[in-house]
């Protein structure tokens, strides 16, 4: 089995692995020796049993719906999670590897194409009449889609047999129309305490603020044979409809309900020990009031006597779902970590230890799992444990505790921010570095032990990040290339490229496997890398890639925005924004949608308050803490007025009444938050007392090219100053990777577009090249001089602080560490490639780059609107949309 995966987000390949294996089974006659019109097929067969077992009977009641019934009838969720269990089995009987997808009933925009899933039916016959779903094959009839290579031969069309009752023979019918379930019904059905009350909230709607019926509702959504239980399965959206409900059961049991079902109450044969008709494995008294000759109930004594509580663990059925990721978080606690933060990014704030940076970090990730779960964009299970070798031995810690180190990550349970806050209050760093042993244990202990039924295909995470170089324990060469399995590594070095091993970064990630579109090796020397590293982890695990990512620089006083672009492509963004200061009151954020509504603001008043459209706008929800944004943006059925477009986000450090706005230049955006300060001392200021620091805004400067322009000033006080990280992020169904050749000296990007294609493409690039390879810089003997007071005694890596040293040796050669600032050029190639040349990459060590690419973003014809308009389009659906991305990178 595998992974069941957001149907608007499968790639090429997925939807037409999905879409082939449907046909094949609708091809695969049951009985080939019968008449024509008393054919069936397998697909047909499903759709019979969903139908026979709805008046079936069984020892003590003539008459039982084993699958529906309304309020009580709590087999509901688990003889519809049997039955898409078979019918996923029968799909990869055809196509080995298929996964079932899910519709998120939120939102059915771009799935109903000719390619996929097939358009509405027609005006007065409902009839699909395209598509590989339609009445009559491709390439035949009134079907004017071109027929696939792997069409059988033998299927005229996708028709339903005379079997069936007269008024559903024949073409697939469709008349979508009406009103989507809202992200807040959702998490009201999420949040249900029992397992009646979540039922009937998920099958009915009951129990619900708002007015829409969940599941019973979206068949009358789509309608036509959807719209009856006599044939619904007949139409391929209802086995995604029943994936979604299936997946807001896994995530409802991974919130505490794990083995919660009723063993009485509710409807007869309902119950946790009754059996399901028809897997009932031979038991006597049970069988069907339904005669639907020729089609009769297949033979599934095979399978031995099926109960309720057999389906509790979707996991040991071989699935799972893309919105329940497990990630582990291991943290270097070695005696390298009491080093000085290298960068510390502010004026104003004091300097803090990496130990103390890090676990910032990690808190901050913590935090917005919270706002994932809140919002129920995402369940993330997540553990954290500490590594170091002390006293002749491994220690590995786990912060949440040794007797349940990792768990499901919410504000109101054992596994949360603030008890990790204060768990970790408790330890300090000392000893040396077991890289390879600290690799394995997290993975077997963190990431693998949960939920041990591991799906195939299931890709777990890992983020470990370390201050120095293995020095204790094995090599990392015993753990084989690949050796972790699915788990995907996130590698970060803590530090500069003298007291980091940058190669062993990637011998680490190499240990598993890659993740498409997104950066798995970070490298840098200030707390704004490692909010980079950790909310990248979690975008990646919980499937979003990043839109635009700036670090920037703000007067007490000052308020920006940061313009990012959205197309129908996206339906949901997660914003970060971390003032390095870490002070709540000294940061305001607000968002505004492209119609100018402001649809989030931390705090009331200061900023003029867009007025809001008459149109319905997106669902926001978040936490804020410790000076932290953590934003999730769920389209929700939002108009395309107020979800295409030009986005802002507003940030203001110290602005009661918002009157100095600074304008942020191209190349603001485009200098990565890893390379650190790119005018002025990289090291020195560290040396500097931290409220007599000067803004690097206020630094003199000559530019080297033209994206090398500094925001412009304003008249605020320019004696207070902090930086803030912003990260923007999409799930999306258009994607980048960025890749560089330093062998053939290039940098590469490529387009990975789903449902549309691009136009007009630019892009333009900013490198920042090392003059000197750091490693250079602490061979030989230092002078004494420089060493003095930069003894670490705690580290067995390092024998002195590489911060210290460093401003030491920054102030005898102010130039010596100052980056190349230097500009990229693209050329264009087919498919919307860019290459460039890395021609000022002269000296070994660490280059950071960041690229704006821009363009125009055409969707495909036919799509759905994603607004809640009785699934006719909106007037920006069908238009081409701009788009922008600005993606950061680090290599060696």
């Amino acid at each position: 089995m595998g992974v069941r995966k957001n149907v608007k987000y499968l790639d090429d390949t997925e939807i037409e692995n999905f879409v082939r294996a449907c046909v094949l089974v609708k091809a695969d006659i049951v009985n080939p020796g019968a008449p024509a019109n008393e054919q069936y097929s397998k697909w047909d067969e499903f759709v019979a049993i969903h139908r026979m077992i709805q008046n079936a009977f069984a020892p003590g009641s003539a008459s039982v719906n084993f699958g529906h019934g309304g309020s009580g009838a709590y087999s509901f969720l688990s003889w519809h999670r049997y039955f898409l269990y078979q019918f996923e089995l029968e799909l990869q009987s055809h196509v080995p590897g298929v996964m079932l997808p899910y519709w998120d009933f939120t939102d059915l925009s771009s799935v109903l194409t000719e390619n996929f899933l097939g358009p509405d039916g027609d005006a007065g016959t409902e009839i699909v009449s395209t598509g590989y779903f339609a009445e009559d094959a491709p390439g035949t009839g009134a079907n004017s889609t071109t027929a696939p290579a792997w069409w059988p031969a033998g299927l005229v069309g996708w028709r339903l047999p005379d079997a069936f009752p007269v008024a559903w023979r024949g073409g697939l019918r469709r008349n979508i129309g009406g009103a989507l379930p809202t992200v807040t019904d959702i998490q009201e059905v999420l949040n249900m305490s029992t397992f009646p009350d979540f039922q009937n909230a998920l099958e009915s709607g009951a129990g619900l603020s708002g007015s829409t019926m969940m599941h019973n509702s979206m068949h009358g959504y789509i309608d036509g044979h959807m719209g009856n239980a006599t044939a619904s399965p007949f139409d391929p959206i209802f086995y995604l409809l029943h994936a979604n409900v299936d997946r807001l059961w896994a995530m409802w049991q991974m919130d505490g309900h794990e083995t919660t079902y009723p063993v009485m109450g509710g409807s007869t044969h309902h119950h946790r020990d009754d059996l399901m008709y028809p897997w009932t494995g031979g038991a006597a008294g049970y069988g069907t009031n339904i005669s639907m000759a020729p089609i009769g109930m297949p033979d599934f004594s095979a399978l031995g006597p099926q109960t309720n509580g057999d389906t509790l663990d979707h996991r040991a059925m071989g699935y799972t779902y893309d919105t329940m990721p497990v990630l582990g978080v291991s943290l270097d606690r070695t005696g390298s970590m009491n080093q000085m933060t290298p960068d510390p990014m502010t004026s104003m704030a004091p300097d803090v230890t990496k130990w103390e940076a890090a676990t910032r970090g990690v808190s901050a990730l913590l935090q917005d799992c919270e706002a994932a779960y809140e919002n129920k964009e995402a369940y993330v299970f997540a553990g954290v444990e500490t590594f170091r070798t002390t006293g002749g031995s491994h220690q590995f810690t786990p912060v949440f505790g040794a007797a349940d180190p990792s768990g499901l990550i919410k504000a109101s349970g054992s596994h949360s921010q603030s008890s990790f806050d204060t768990a970790i209050a408790t330890l300090s760093p000392g000893g040396g570095t077991p890289l390879a042993e600290a690799l394995t244990h997290a993975d077997t202990n963190l990431v693998k032990a949960p939920f041990s039924d591991i799906p195939a295909d299931e890709r777990r995470y890992l983020a470990i990040l370390t201050d120095g170089m293995l020095t204790t324990g094995p090599a990392l060469s015993t753990i084989p290339a690949g050796g972790l399995g699915d788990t995907a590594v996130f590698a970060m070095g803590f530090g500069t490229g003298a007291d980091v091993d940058y190669p062993t970064l990637d011998t680490m990630v190499s240990k598993g496997v890659d993740v498409p579109d997104t950066t798995q090796v970070f490298h840098g020397e200030n707390e704004g890398t490692i909010d980079k590293f950790y909310t990248d982890s979690l975008a990646a695990a919980i499937g979003y890639v990043p839109m635009v990512d700036p670090v920037l620089e703000l007067f007490a006083g000052e308020h920006t925005h940061i313009d990012f672009y959205v197309t129908s492509a996206e339906d949901r963004l997660f914003i970060s924004a971390q003032g390095i200061d870490f002070s709540d009151s000294n940061w305001t954020y607000h968002l505004i949608a492209p119609d100018g509504s402001m649809v989030y603001m931390n705090k009331p008043g200061g900023h003029t308050n867009h007025a809001h459209c008459a149109h319905k706008s997106a669902k926001t929800g978040g936490k804020y803490s410790n000076g932290r944004l953590s934003l999730f943006v769920q389209r929700d059925g939002a108009a395309d007025a107020a979800w295409i477009g030009k986005w802002q986000l507003m940030v203001a450090y110290k602005a009661p009444n918002m009157a100095h706005m600074v304008m942020q230049p191209a190349g603001a955006l485009l200098a990565p938050v890893s390379a650190g300060p790119v005018l002025g001392p990289r090291y020195f200021r560290e040396r500097d007392k931290h409220g007599k620091r000067s803004a690097v805004r206020l630094l003199s400067r000559t530019n080297t090219h033209g994206f090398d322009i500094a925001p412009p000033f304003t008249s605020a006080d320019k004696s207070d100053a902090s930086n803030v990280t912003v990260n923007i992020y999409a799930r999306t169904r258009l994607k980048f990777s960025l890749e560089a050749d330093t062998q053939k000296g290039f940098l590469q990007f490529t387009p990975r577009v789903n449902g549309g294609h691009l136009a007009h493409v630019q892009a333009f690039g900013r490198l920042f090249s090392p003059r000197v390879n750091m490693k250079d810089v602490f061979k030989g003997n230092l002078p004494g001089a420089i060493t003095r007071g930069a003894s670490l005694r705690s580290s067995r890596s390092l024998k002195f602080d590489s911060a210290v040293i460093l401003s030491k040796l920054e102030k005898q050669d102010p130039e010596r560490f100052r980056y190349i600032d230097s500009e990229l050029v693209f050329d264009l190639e087919k498919h919307g490639v860019g290459i460039a040349k890395l021609e000022s990459c002269k000296a070994e060590g660490i280059q950071h780059v960041g690229v704006l690419i821009r363009g125009v973003y055409h969707p495909n014809t036919g799509e759905v609107s994603g607004g809640h308009h009785g699934g006719k389009s909106d007037s920006k659906t069908q238009r081409p949309q701009k788009f922008e991305r600005i993606l950061n990178y680090t290599f060696q």
